[in-house]
């Protein structure tokens, strides 16, 4: 068959395509294995959306209390959170009332109750009442906590991520010093030696956030359709040559 010169130069091209396609082809379907260990595959990651909801509680530390005017009230405690929640405030209060006054239309003899009240290793909160009183202390902790998303193979997974963020941050020490200066006067010695302190109650009110996980997003199923057996490559791949030849009259 006597070919034309343009011809012989569509028929070289479309050679050269061919055995650069078949190469191509070689390479996609032969990848290298050497350093893939049988059973082993590479983890999928979904991004996993978490929002904090907020909450309160409150929990006793003493009901009957005691100081006395010659033994005053020191301990330390913790406020704690449930497991991965942030711990963004914490009220400590006392409550007390002075069990030896006397006097009818006012109150004489009353005792001064003073506290010192502190997270551990900072500065102490100091408030003071006489007679009676509810004093609360107030500490704010850790900030706010913002809603994110991030990287993980399973819920579980992503679980553990944000545990891991926010680690410590769902409990706090505290230390408290309380006195008791007692108002009775010496010239009523009888009431001055029996009034010996005062009881007391303590208790801390906190406010806490939990972080909720939201199930990442179904795929579209439309966009991950292909053409062909092999993911719609080779089918692609082959009708680009189809079409080239036929345009060209070679088939």
């Amino acid at each position: 068959m006597d070919l034309k010169k343009n011809d012989k130069m569509i028929l070289v091209a479309g050679v050269v395509i061919l055995v650069i396609a078949a190469i191509g082809v070689a390479v996609y379907t032969s990848p290298d294995t050497d350093d893939i260990k049988a059973g082993d595959t590479e983890p999928e990651y979904e991004t996993y959306s978490y929002t904090w909801t907020r909450n309160t509680g409150e929990t006793p530390i003493g009901d009957s209390l005691y100081i006395g005017k010659k033994s005053p009230y020191s301990d330390s405690f913790t406020i704690t959170a449930s497991s991965g929640s942030v711990l963004t405030d914490v009220e400590v209060q006392i409550n007390w009332e002075d069990d030896s006054t006397y006097g009818l239309l006012i109150k004489k003899g009353k005792d001064t109750l003073t506290a010192d009240v502190s997270q551990q290793g900072s500065e102490p909160i100091q408030k003071s009442s006489e007679g009676s009183g509810n004093m609360t202390f107030a500490f704010n902790l850790n900030d706010i906590p913002s809603s994110d998303s991030v990287l993980a193979e399973d819920k579980s997974d992503a679980g553990n991520i944000i545990d891991g963020m926010f680690s410590g941050e769902n409990d706090e020490s505290f230390d408290i010093e309380a006195s008791i200066e007692t108002g009775e006067r010496m010239i009523r010695i009888l009431k001055f030696l029996k009034d010996k302190g005062n009881a007391f109650e303590l208790k801390a009110k906190y406010t806490y956030y939990i972080y909720e996980i939201e199930e990442p997003d179904e795929p579209d199923e439309d966009e991950d359709k292909t053409t062909g057996d092999d993911g719609g490559y080779h089918a692609a791949l082959g009708e680009f040559y189809k079409n080239l030849c036929y345009g060209r009259g070679m088939i």
